[in-house]
C-alpha cells in the first residue's frame, strides 16, 4: 500500500517522529511550511488561538495531491489540545482524497486534548476514512519511544 505521510513541526518534534515512521514503513514524506512563522513564543500567544477556534494557516505547499496514494498519514504538534493552523490547512490543501484511507497523529509537551478527535474530523469531513490515530508526548519521543508505536498503526491501518 503505497504512503503519504504530511506534517507540519513547529519545534522538531513530530519532524523526528514522521521522519522514523517513515523510514519503517517506507512513506513519502511531504513538510508542510507555515508561512507565518511562528517563533516558539508567538506559536503559543497567537498560533494557540488560533488552533483552538480552528483557523488554517497559509502553508507551502499550497495543495497536496494524494491521488496515487492509498493512505495517507497527517501529522501536528499539540497547541491548545487542538491541531495547528498549519494542520487544520493540510487538510483543506488535499486534493484526491476522496474515499482514501487516513491515519492522524500528534506530538506534544503533555496530553493531546481533542486534538485527534478534530484532526479525524477534519479527515472525515474531506470524504477519508480515518483508520487509526497516534499520539507520543514529547518526553516519551525523546527516550527513542513512538516511531514503532505509529509504524504500528500505519500497519493496521494498510492492512485493514
Amino acid at each position: 500500500m503505497k504512503t503519504c505521510m504530511i506534517f507540519y513541526s513547529g519545534t522538531g518534534q513530530t519532524r523526528t517522529l514522521a521522519t522514523a515512521a517513515a523510514g519503517i514503513v517506507g512513506a513519502d514524506l511531504v513538510e508542510v511550511r507555515d508561512l507565518a512563522g511562528y517563533s516558539k513564543s508567538m506559536m503559543y500567544l497567537k498560533g494557540a488561538p488560533k488552533a483552538r477556534r480552528g483557523e488554517e494557516a497559509e502553508i507551502e505547499p499550497a495543495e497536496i495531491d494524494v491521488g496515487a496514494y492509498d493512505l495517507v498519514v497527517v501529522g501536528t504538534p499539540v497547541w491548545a489540545w487542538s491541531p495547528t493552523p498549519a494542520a487544520n490547512a493540510i487538510v483543506a490543501a488535499l486534493r484526491n482524497c476522496e474515499g482514501k484511507r487516513a491515519v492522524a497523529f500528534a506530538t506534544s509537551g503533555g496530553m493531546p486534548g481533542s486534538t485527534l478527535e478534530k484532526l479525524s474530523a477534519k479527515l472525515e469531513g474531506r470524504g477519508m476514512i480515518v483508520a487509526g490515530t497516534f499520539h507520543v508526548s514529547d518526553k516519551d519521543l525523546k527516550k527513542g519511544e513512538g516511531p514503532e508505536g505509529l509504524a504500528e498503526v500505519i500497519r493496521s491501518a494498510s492492512s485493514a
